[in-house]
């Protein structure tokens, strides 16, 4: 059994060639994001005027309130996750260790590749553009904060901790999963509905982020999971092997 262990420790040492971050039916899944976008855009005005009414504003109460709830950003997350793998590593917990270092990984993704997008896509914010969801400036968002609105990024990082927590509860403990799944994918829809209410996204913008975070989440920790690089020997100091019940099993190990 040992020997068993072992082995298998170090073949998961080695990249695996035959796979690869993207896969064949990922091109449908951008379509499903491209299309999906498009067809909620032409709704973005009507959406953002039926927020804007008074009877949803509130008062300034249930402003404050949802001013406070907009703050689950990029910057908590991420420093959330960053030090859920410290105290892993801290407690020699090779699975704590491996969850907070698979969703840093996954947020970091997300954020580069949202803030590429919004920088060069340059797309006016509702605030900036009241009247107007197709007021495009490429580049813009590199220096103006208001060009900066697609995609949502408070979405895409939300669905991106909740899609990789799901995917890593699928590893360890799929039966937790009918309950954990609907809690992480509710509390996710939150930021994203907070900017809708702020006039600071448009319901296109966050659709896009939601997309955006199912997908990195999930299909990070699922290839970090198959491919063992340098930096994640570094980073954690041990491997994850399958069990017989499909589970995953911390092995400390020597590199």
């Amino acid at each position: 059994m040992i020997v068993e262990l072992v082995t298998s420790a170090l073949l998961l040492q080695q990249p695996d060639s035959a796979r690869s971050f993207f896969k064949r039916g990922d091109a449908w899944f951008a379509v499903a994001l491209v299309g999906g976008t498009a067809a909620v855009a032409v709704a973005d005005e009507r959406i953002a005027r039926w927020t804007r009414q008074s009877s949803v504003q509130g008062d300034s109460s249930r402003h404050r309130l949802i001013r406070k709830a907009t703050v689950i950003n990029e910057m908590p997350l991420t420093a959330a996750a960053i030090a859920t793998w410290g105290v892993g590593r801290l407690t020699r917990s090779p699975t704590i260790a491996d969850v907070g270092w698979h969703v840093t990984e996954a947020l970091i993704t997300t954020e580069v590749v949202s803030e590429a997008a919004r920088i060069a896509i340059g797309r006016a914010r509702p605030r900036a553009s009241p009247g107007d969801a197709f007021a495009f400036k490429p580049g813009k968002g590199l220096t103006r904060f208001e060009y900066r609105a697609f995609p949502s990024i408070h979405a895409a990082v939300a669905f991106t901790t909740a899609s990789a927590l799901v995917e890593e509860i699928w590893m360890r403990k799929p039966g937790a999963l009918p309950y954990a799944a609907p809690l992480l994918y509710a509390g996710a829809m939150v930021p994203g509905l907070t900017r809708l209410y702020l006039d600071q996204h448009w319901a296109s913008d966050v659709f896009a982020g939601t997309l955006l975070g199912v997908f990195v989440g999930s299909r990070v920790v699922r290839y970090g999971h198959g491919h063992r690089s340098k930096l994640d020997r570094f980073m954690l100091g041990a491997v994850l092997l399958p069990t017989d019940d499909g589970t995953l099993l911390g092995l400390n190990v020597t590199y």
